[in-house]
């Protein structure tokens, strides 16, 4: 079950035009010769132990690729900042959180892209630079995986995947175990876990070629990836972003630090979403990438649901009202 919200009248035909640039049927996964993964090597932490594995679709595309977060100072002084697809870096952070049933662990893992091409067909609505994508691993008291959830960093297209160690009963209504469709994409409603219980399976990922979004979701036995080419990820903290290192041991954040896009992606403007989107979801910086607090002082609201009225419950930085908001009962 997915709440959404409907645009006006006079935007539909292009938001459909939009839509159906994307495949709405069940994906087909690239052949090894036109796609890689990016992997963490090595399992002592739960952090890395649970870190998604992503396959990259046309990774002859600079953009396609999972990239690091970069600082410069231009000759003008002022700062530049990046991604480089020279170096894939997942960005990694462990919160707890407590609801009245039992104590859980999320693992976020965070990913950033040069950016979403601008051409005019496809017409790609999320044009912009330094984007990226949250993928964040639930785990219970048993450090089961209980629920996966993706979303992009500017808060859009959200999409849960409960495993078989989340008792139905915390499943929303009417929720569809076979395959769920999720802003045209075609997505499990639920991976089972209980084959091998002592096996452990790594989440795995594929990457829509240019807008980055998420094609499909399995699990890969053991810690084998022989379908593609892998390429190896570094696994950073989280606040790495926030210590981008610049000129003469000097440092800056990935995020504005000040202003009215404090907490906000520096570049990650979206002029298409802004001109097409702002004025009827009431936000002007609609698309824009920015920080996933810790709590709801930190950082920017990061809220997951189009509605204006349900901006505050559907705030991934309160991930228990979060939950409770789309219907989830942990």
């Amino acid at each position: 079950m997915h709440r959404s919200i409907h645009p006006p009248r006079g935007l539909l035909p292009l938001l459909m035009l939009l839509a159906f640039s994307a495949c709405t049927t069940i994906p087909t996964r690239p052949p090894p010769s036109d796609g890689v993964t990016f992997a963490v090597k090595g399992s002592p932490t739960l952090l890395e132990r649970h870190a998604p594995a992503f396959v990259i679709e046309h990774p002859e595309k600079r953009h396609n690729l999972i990239g690091s977060a970069r600082a410069e100072i231009r000759p003008d002084h002022s700062q530049r900042i990046y991604v480089t697809p020279d170096k894939a870096t997942i960005y990694a952070e462990k919160r707890a959180f407590a609801t009245s049933k039992e104590r859980y662990t999320n693992l976020i893992y965070r990913v950033h892209f040069e950016n979403i091409p601008g051409g005019f067909f496809p017409y790609h609505l999320g044009k912009g630079k330094n984007v990226g994508l949250i993928v964040v691993v639930t785990l219970n008291s048993r450090n089961l995986p209980i629920l996966y959830t993706s979303v992009h960093t500017c808060g859009c297209y959200l999409a849960f995947v409960p495993t078989s160690s989340l008792p139905e009963a915390c499943f929303p209504n009417g929720w569809e175990k076979s395959r769920q469709t999720v802003h045209s994409e075609s997505l499990p409603g639920y991976l089972d876990l209980r084959d091998d219980p002592r096996e452990h399976r790594r989440l795995t990922i594929l990457i829509r070629d240019d807008t980055h979004r998420v094609k499909d979701i399995w699990l890969t036995p053991g810690d084998s990836l022989r379908d593609y080419p892998t390429l190896s990820a570094a696994l950073q903290p989280l606040a790495t972003l926030e210590t981008l290192p610049l000129n003469q041991g000097e440092s800056t954040s990935f995020y504005e630090t000040e202003g009215p896009r404090k907490g906000y992606v520096k570049g990650s403007q979206k002029p298409r979403e802004r001109l097409l989107m702002s004025w009827w979801a009431f936000d002007w910086r609609i698309g824009e990438d920015k920080k996933l607090g810790q709590n709801r002082q930190d950082g920017p609201e990061f809220y997951t649901s189009l509605k204006p009225w349900a901006r505050k419950a559907s705030d991934m930085r309160d991930f228990e009202a979060f939950l409770t908001y789309w219907e989830w009962s942990l």
